[in-house]
């Protein structure tokens, strides 16, 4: 079975639709994630549970670095020189990034090799853990972050965001 990364997004128009579109996408993997490792701790590994986990880390793998990478190359430096409660939240979501690779780091290396999780309960609690870290820093993002930035970003800046974040998938908008 190959497994393939399928990003999220397809139109790159509006940066921040594109982030908007990921956090649906982390919110709805991480219910997952949380499934299947509960059916993990139920039954045991199997084939096709060994298969969504594979599924899951060629997605995590590339979904988090990507939207990172979104976050800050397009989005943050058309926001350095604005208001310093900006400033603020832009070094908490970076702190949340580093904490956020660090409990992936962990938890990808059983996703990526199913056939070593044999104690359930711990794979479950780090599974939990990541999925809490993310939708945490997603929330935080959408309740504090994005309404700030809607008010100080123009239509183009925008746009160019939008085209930055195409252009770091080598695509063209």
């Amino acid at each position: 079975m190959e497994f393939k990364f399928t990003d999220p997004v397809t139109d790159f128009s509006s940066g921040l639709q594109v982030l908007q579109d990921y956090h649906q996408d982390f919110l709805a993997r991480g219910e997952h994630l949380i499934i299947l490792a509960k059916h993990i701790k139920q039954q045991g590994m199997n084939e096709d549970l060994a298969n969504q986990c594979m599924e899951m880390y060629c997605h995590y793998s590339h979904a988090t670095h990507l939207h990172h990478k979104d976050e800050e190359e397009a989005l943050f430096p058309l926001l350095i020189n604005q208001s310093s409660l900006v400033l603020g939240m832009i070094e908490r979501l970076m702190l949340d990034h580093e904490e956020i690779e660090a409990s992936w780091d962990t938890l990808s290396t059983r996703l990526s090799n199913p056939e070593q999780i044999t104690n359930f309960d711990h794979f479950l609690q780090l599974s939990i853990e990541f999925e809490k870290i993310l939708r945490e820093h997603l929330t935080r993002e959408d309740e504090d972050f994005s309404p700030q930035i809607k008010k100080i970003l123009t239509t183009k800046q925008i746009k160019q965001a939008g085209e930055k974040m195409s252009a770091l998938r080598h695509l063209t908008v």
